[in-house]
């Protein structure tokens, strides 16, 4: 490690010497220039072409000028060429926005494309800075039994972090290919590609530290005492991990669907291994539920397709009224009313008689859980409007309070004997 340390404090006078510092004065003008022509267009839609034509232009001519004046330019020429191709890339998932959704060009921006950009950066700029081959050969110490260099420790990082990244596509492909042979469920293909990432993703690190020399034997037993230290520390997270493959594998929730939470619903916007994504309806507000809460408590979810909701009103009526005639004119009136769905009839009933008259249950259908207060107070609002204009009274609630009569006072008093 000291080795390494005394390498990389070795570069730093480079950097001092003036062919050096020209060319980095090159490329600060190429920036500048950039975003200049950002903040002009910074609302144009042609401004990334606008933007990467300024850096090639500009890069040109500083190159150009380096070339005339006989000075080294082939650490400008990294550096423009770097900040070029971080702006074809930008273009490129511009234009790849029409067809990919938001959520796959995050990943694509940060985990695939500007770190392999910044890896490349980084490994010709090592070349020109030093030998990559003597680099590599820089001894860290000896490691569950293994001599590990830069270079074994730069092959380990690169790998695991490729079967992290790169892993996802091809197990969804497999996870297909055995839906396809046993016959699996929709629901279950992105757990299987889930299970089959993490075995590759365990296998291939398993084979990385074999090929550097790691003692198996040791890898193990720090794997058994990680594992238990988990169980203990992170178990809420543990649990919501297999709460959430076991929601993939059974297909009980899933994007799309709508679920009643605290008497809300809400639609699961995105199922993933610790938490579910949930979307309110009321507020427009975003929640995150651990899966483990789908498990422990009673849910009510109305699946993909089927989100037909039956709901319903109650309301008192004067007892006098014809009870036959008030059962018609709710569901007369529910029936009328616009987002009831016309192919199944309101029904209305009577509970019974109460303090305040007599009780009616109204039930409708409606198209969606997500209508439900809104069509609810439409339906209370129409039933008031028309039993008005009919002169049906909805009593109120009232108390009554009787007191028990008081005897008057005696007026002649007794008057004492004489």
């Amino acid at each position: 490690m000291n080795d390494l340390i005394g390498q990389v404090m070795g570069w730093l006078p480079m950097l001092g010497r003036p062919e050096v510092l020209v060319q980095l004065a090159v490329v600060a003008l190429v920036v500048v220039g950039w975003h200049l022509m950002a903040r002009r267009f910074a609302y144009a839609a042609a401004a990334w072409p606008l933007e990467l034509a300024a850096t090639v232009v500009l890069g040109g001519l500083g190159c150009g000028l380096l070339a005339i004046a006989q000075q080294p330019m082939a650490l400008a020429l990294l550096l423009i060429t770097f900040l070029a191709s971080l702006q074809v890339s930008e273009l490129l998932l511009k234009r790849g926005e029409q067809w990919l959704p938001e959520d796959q060009i995050q990943p694509l921006r940060y985990l695939l494309i500007r770190p392999f950009l910044f890896g490349g950066l980084l490994w010709t700029l090592i070349e020109l800075l030093d030998t990559r081959a003597e680099l590599a050969l820089i001894p860290l110490g000896q490691w569950m039994g293994a001599n590990v260099n830069v270079g074994d420790m730069t092959r380990l990082v690169v790998v695991l972090y490729l079967l992290m990244v790169s892993s996802g596509p091809p197990s969804l492909g497999v996870a297909w290919l055995l839906k396809r042979i046993f016959a699996l469920e929709r629901v279950s293909v992105r757990a299987m590609g889930l299970m089959v990432r993490y075995a590759v993703i365990t296998l291939g690190t398993v084979a990385v530290l074999e090929t550097i020399g790691f003692n198996s034997t040791a890898v193990l037993a720090i794997a058994g005492g990680l594992s238990v230290g988990l169980g203990f520390g992170v178990k809420e997270v543990f649990g919501n991990f297999v709460s959430g493959l076991w929601l993939l594998f059974e297909g009980s929730l899933r994007p799309g669907d709508i679920v009643a939470l605290d008497g809300d619903f809400c639609e699961v916007r995105r199922l993933g291994l610790r938490a579910t994504r949930l979307w309110r309806e009321r507020d427009n507000a975003e929640l995150v539920i651990p899966n483990q809460t789908f498990f422990n408590t009673s849910t009510v979810e109305f699946g993909v397709g089927r989100t037909l909701f039956r709901t319903q009103i109650s309301l008192s009526v004067d007892p006098s009224q014809p009870v036959g005639t008030i059962l018609d004119l709710l569901e007369e009136i529910a029936a009328a009313l616009p987002g009831v769905e016309a192919h199944l009839p309101p029904k209305a009933y009577v509970q019974g008689v109460g303090d305040r008259g007599a009780d009616y249950v109204l039930k409708f259908w409606i198209a969606s859980p997500f209508k439900n207060r809104r069509l609810c107070s439409a339906v209370v609002q129409s039933v008031m409007e028309r039993f008005q204009a009919l002169g049906i009274e909805l009593p109120y609630p009232h108390i009554v309070i009787e007191q028990p009569p008081v005897a008057p006072r005696d007026q002649c008093a007794e008057q004492p004997s004489a």
